[in-house]
């Protein structure tokens, strides 16, 4: 009996030791991220995602939401702060672009399907360099592979430790 009370088993007086170190604590890097869970479903104004069981999905609740808010992709979007970069550069690039636009448009709006938080912010041409900017700091990695499997070509990625951000880049030469 005695040995039962010292495991923690139903009934014993010692309390169940918590799963991982309770002293140590997760380092939120990004400023838009919630430091608690919000309280309730939510809804965004301007997009329309819902904050059901803590996440952001693409599911219109009935009744309507009580609670209004504005998600952190939406925040981003409106504060022109990007999570996330891809350039896209070289004479392939340059040369069948509305086909590069096309896909990386397509995975973006795949991705953001199911992730609403997933989003571009922007997309920019420079001469033959194309710059698309993000709500996320995976969503640049995904289309640069997405284009990496589609022509080829070098993708690499770089994300930084001490903020929220990634870049990533895909290059092809003829």
């Amino acid at each position: 009996m005695r040995n039962r009370q010292r495991m923690g088993k139903p009934g014993s007086r010692l309390p169940r030791q918590a799963r991982g170190n309770p002293r140590l604590k997760e380092q939120i890097h990004d400023p838009y991220r919630a430091s608690k869970k919000l309280r309730g479903p939510c809804r965004c104004k301007q997009c329309g995602a819902t904050y059901l069981k803590g996440r952001w999905q693409w599911r219109a609740l009935t009744p309507p939401a009580p609670a209004a808010t504005v998600c952190p992709a939406c925040r981003r979007l409106n504060d022109r702060y990007p999570a996330g970069e891809l350039i896209v550069r070289g004479a392939f690039a340059a040369k069948h672009s509305a086909e590069v636009e096309r896909l990386i448009v397509h995975v973006a709006e795949a991705e953001s399907r199911e992730h609403p938080l997933h989003r571009i912010i922007a997309t920019r041409r420079r001469g033959s360099t194309l710059t698309v900017t993000t709500t996320d700091v995976h969503l640049p990695h995904r289309i640069g592979h997405a284009l990496e499997d589609a022509w080829a070509g070098t993708l690499s990625t770089h994300y930084d430790e001490a903020g929220y951000f990634a870049r990533a880049a895909w290059e092809r030469d003829e």
